[in-house]
């Protein structure tokens, strides 16, 4: 996948590798980050693996795009192995979408680009938008699963149509967004709700890890002294170390 193929004109800014070996788990990151000061486009794409054994989950290529005025795009391609269970998962939402009208145009475009291959967005897509799997965020997407199998070029398939039909929604009028909301969830109750997944999956992932690669992925990336005593403070510090 190259994302200037979609129209980003990013250039890369960042590069993590975060890895850990904890009791019998070892989990790798590796994660790019990109970014276009021009309409504040940030992209932070993802490979990660936790593994226990024989038993593993991969994350391929996940994606994290922001830009002011608009939703953000994010998706998680997964191959999963437990025991001699297979399973391939893709999930690609906009969350905290604000505009009737970029819903409209995601949701259009995905339904027209799915049936290209033969897949109904709308019988994939109740789970995300009824707000079960993610609570206090308006989103619109849909998920993928399918059993007994890794289908990596089906990972690649879905996502080329999404980042098609997320190009149209950045190409639609800006509108604001409270993106805040998706990065705390994900950065607070849904990291705490991945610890407990991977424990019942049998891996060992303590939660200060778990949020920990939430808060590489998707947090801020900047951030204010929010009083004059804060900027005091700063000052006192540097002045001791002789800036």
């Amino acid at each position: 996948m190259q994302i200037e193929d979609y129209g980003f004109k990013v250039k890369e800014i960042g590069e993590y590798n975060y890895d850990y070996k904890y009791g019998e788990t070892t989990v790798t990151h590796h994660m790019k980050e990109y970014f276009q000061e021009e309409d504040k486009t940030r992209i932070v794409i993802l490979e990660k693996e936790t593994r226990k054994g024989d038993n593993y989950i991969r994350l391929p290529r996940t994606l994290w795009i922001t830009r002011d005025g608009y939703p953000p795009l994010s998706t998680d391609g997964a191959l999963q192995k437990i025991g001699d269970s297979l399973l391939t998962l893709y999930f690609a939402g906009l969350p905290t979408v604000q505009s009737g009208e970029h819903i409209r145009i995601f949701d259009d475009s995905m339904r027209e680009q799915l049936k290209e291959i033969g897949l109904d967005y709308d019988q994939l897509s109740p789970m995300i938008k009824s707000g079960k799997m993610f609570k206090g965020c308006t989103i619109t997407g849909c998920i993928f699963t399918k059993k007994g199998v890794h289908d990596m070029a089906l990972i690649e398939t879905i996502q080329d149509k999404v980042l098609k039909s997320y190009t149209k929604v950045l190409a639609a009028p800006p509108c604001p967004c409270p993106i805040e909301q998706w990065s705390n969830m994900i950065m607070g109750p849904q990291a705490d709700f991945e610890y407990h997944l991977f424990k019942e999956w049998g891996f060992d992932v303590p939660l200060s890890a778990q949020k920990a690669f939430f808060t590489m992925l998707v947090g801020p990336r900047s951030c204010y002294l929010n009083s004059n005593e804060e900027l005091e403070k700063l000052k006192s510090i540097l002045k001791l170390a002789g800036g």
